[in-house]
């Protein structure tokens, strides 16, 4: 029990801000709003500007590990892209605005990328070595990417039913 506790103690206060943020959004998320372009975009931001960090400050910069990472952000994108109905988004009533039904497909999304990540980043602080065996390092690589991906595919369809309203 101490050393989780001690995992727990040492992560920094920021990983625990963002947790009770995306577990807030998700929440929020399961009921329909209308909703701005622009907040719709906050969370893939985070888990985009998220991924690229961890990939220069804990990879090494070849042309492998950035070819796993795209693979893993397009794979994810044309998953999240799916997962979004167009045929349940509306215009929304403000300027740069969608009326979007509840998802319930947002909060374990989330959820799970928040904890692959968690998981990651505690290995990497206490088995550095672990971290850099090749699958395993691969396989946090993809799953970033494909997180990532997953939240601007969402993104992406969100904007494309926004352009197709404002073209009529």
């Amino acid at each position: 029990m101490d050393y989780l506790s001690g995992i727990i103690v040492h992560t920094p206060l920021w990983v625990w801000a963002l947790f009770i943020y995306l577990l807030v959004r998700g929440i929020k998320a399961r009921q329909p709003a209308t909703v701005q372009l622009e907040k719709l975009l906050i969370v893939p931001a985070i888990f985009l500007i998220w991924d690229i960090y961890d990939l220069i400050a804990f990879r090494p910069p070849t042309v492998g590990t950035w070819t796993l990472w795209v693979t893993g952000l397009l794979a994810g994108a044309a998953i999240g892209y799916q997962l979004i109905n167009p045929k349940r988004i509306q215009p929304g009533s403000e300027p740069r605005s969608l009326q979007r039904p509840g998802d319930y497909s947002v909060l374990p999304l989330m959820m799970i990328a928040f904890l692959t990540k968690y998981v990651f980043a505690v290995l990497t602080a206490i088995s550095p070595a672990a971290m850099a065996q090749p699958g395993l390092s691969g396989f946090a690589v993809v799953s970033g990417g494909v997180f990532a991906g997953t939240f601007m595919g969402k993104f992406m369809h969100y904007v494309r039913c926004y352009a197709a309203f404002n073209r009529n």
